[in-house]
């Protein structure tokens, strides 16, 4: 076929196009003078087999929704087309890609049919030549795809040439759309890094708060009643009242409100960035783009020192994961041992004729207790009664809450010279800070950076933990019946918690009465176990004053 000359047009191309494909028989003369009839239907003809594609191209699918995009290219597709001679447009193709990239399903359908139509002439039209792509690389190799199937690209900006001097003019417009890209990039990213400098989170919301207009600023606020519950999740897993990921994702389930899956789960990774995250403390850190930790514009929905709790228990020794088809019917599974072998006891339920029974029983095949079982109502109601005789009468109750009040008042007193020492600590704290800038400047080693990079992550946090800590001890401490209360009323009556039938708040008391795992046998009950420090304090105070209140222990009698 003749190269496309600059003097020739879209038309005269195609009309050499369908002179090539006629056999030299039909022609006649090698070099036939062709008539004005027979070029008119000639043109009639090649004009009325072309198959006319459009393609369109927006960078996202929020485009999709806003703007009308993708409408205004397939009408100047259309009006190109029409301002041709072309017929009607056969198809058109579009995606919501980026232009850096060639995985678009738009392009791969387009190519699929251009295929199924290699027989006829088609002609794919773009509206601009950024529509194709906005990569050198890319824009090729779309461009060899279109050229594998026979189609010819054409666009109403640029007229696509095989010369020196069209290919040169295509790979100027097709770089400098890639330099357009990425400098559009460039400036969205030193936007948003100033935003994230400044203390504004600029990603996508995590669960529990929401974009909101705050003194002209678009600030993340707390939206209930999410907010309530991930800082419940957040306490109860720093408290170890949720013991394990596993806890808390089941804790996220059955709370209304929370946002799930279709099938109302809620995936493992969300429960780690839930417990990852600096921005549930009211921070601010972004490591890829350099932004180290400084507090954010918006609302802390838990403490500072609470996150740095999380972050130690997920960096602790895993924990056997609870089981979810088990734990709330047993949930002094693995927290009971054999009092015959030490070893955890097991649940399940045993299938008899009519129903099934639930029964703890020994896993240890040496034990001679082992697949005996212990019927779990019995062994329950020998836990209740074992809490409810952990409970102090009211005379040692109101003497603890005078021993915690004074313990308290001296905390008070002793609250300026405690946030002198943090003072001092924090002076070291940014004086190590500065040293190890001046070692990374001076460093040429990439390992010896890496190191020095990852010490002052954590000397950074450490000097926020410790500017919390002085600005709360600046506070005056809260009100010790208000804070107190709820310690006092579970101090009086754990069993009360244990009554709620919550697998989460039965998992507390056996962390917050108990030191260690209960050891069980069927003749004599619970053996006398170690309590926590609070009920240790109440039993020394039954001791201390044996006139006032006679105990019989906690032994069974």
């Amino acid at each position: 076929m003749p190269a496309l000359s600059k003097h020739h047009s879209h038309r005269e191309h195609l009309l050499l196009e369908a002179a090539d494909d006629v056999p030299q028989k039909d022609r006649g003369d090698a070099h036939p003078t062709p008539n004005n009839e027979s070029i008119k239907q000639t043109e009639s003809k090649v004009m009325s087999d072309l198959i006319i594609v459009g393609y369109g191209r927006v960078s996202g699918k929020k485009q999709l929704k806003e703007g009308d995009g993708l409408g205004s290219q397939e009408a100047r597709i259309k009006d190109y087309a029409r301002n041709r001679g072309y017929p009607s447009l056969s198809a058109m193709f579009v995606d919501d890609r980026t232009g850096s990239t060639e995985n678009r399903p738009g392009f791969a359908d387009m190519l699929k049919f251009l295929i199924k139509n290699r027989r006829a002439r088609c002609v794919v039209i773009i509206d601009d030549i950024t529509r194709l792509a906005r990569s050198v690389i890319v824009h090729h190799k779309l461009r060899a795809a279109i050229a594998a199937t026979g189609a010819r690209l054409e666009c109403p900006s640029f007229e696509f040439g095989e010369s020196s001097d069209d290919i040169l003019v295509e790979n100027l417009l097709a770089s400098v759309s890639q330099h357009q890209r990425q400098k559009n990039g460039e400036q969205v990213r030193n936007r948003m890094r100033g935003r994230l400098l400044n203390g504004y989170w600029c990603f996508s919301k995590p669960p529990g708060y929401e974009y909101a207009r705050v003194a002209g600023q678009k600030v993340l606020a707390p939206r209930e009643p999410v907010a309530s519950i991930a800082t419940e999740a957040l306490e109860g897993f720093a408290s170890g009242r949720l013991q394990t990921k596993a806890e808390v994702q089941r804790f996220l389930e059955n709370s209304p409100g929370y946002p799930k899956q279709r099938d109302g789960t809620v995936k493992v990774d969300r429960v780690t960035e839930l417990l990852t995250s600096l921005l549930y403390a009211g921070y601010i850190e972004y490591l890829p783009w350099e932004v180290s930790i400084r507090r954010g514009h918006h609302q802390a929905l838990i403490t500072f020192e609470t996150y740095q709790r999380i972050q130690e228990r997920l960096r602790a020794a895993a924990k056997t994961p609870g089981r979810s088809d088990l734990s709330e019917h047993f949930p002094l599974r693995q927290a009971v041992q054999c009092a015959h072998c030490s070893r955890l006891l097991g649940g399940a339920y045993s299938v008899g004729r009519s129903a099934e029974y639930p029964y703890y029983f020994c896993l240890n095949k040496k034990c001679i207790r082992y697949r005996k079982s212990f019927g779990r109502d019995e062994m329950h109601n020998q836990f209740e009664a074992l809490l409810k005789k952990l409970t102090p009468s009211a005379e040692i109750i109101e003497i603890a809450t005078d021993v915690f009040r004074n313990t308290w008042e001296k905390r008070s007193a002793g609250a300026a010279e405690r946030t002198a020492l943090l003072r001092r600590e924090l002076t070291t704290t940014e004086n190590s800070i500065g040293r190890l800038i001046d070692l990374i400047t001076g460093a040429a080693n990439t390992e010896l950076i890496a190191t020095y990079e990852a010490r002052l992550v954590d000397l950074q946090r450490q000097k926020t933990a410790l500017t919390e800590k002085i600005e709360t001890g600046a506070k005056a401490m809260p009100d010790f019946d208000a804070t107190l209360r709820t310690a006092i009323t579970f101090l009086s009556s754990p069993w009360k918690l244990w009554e709620t039938g919550k697998t989460e708040d039965r998992r507390a008391v056996r962390t917050l009465v108990f030191t260690e795992n209960l050891q069980y046998a069927p003749e004599v009950g619970f053996r006398t176990a170690e309590t926590t420090l609070p009920f240790r304090v109440l039993e020394g105070l039954q001791v201390d004053d044996s006139e006032m209140v006679r105990t019989a222990g906690i032994e069974p009698a």
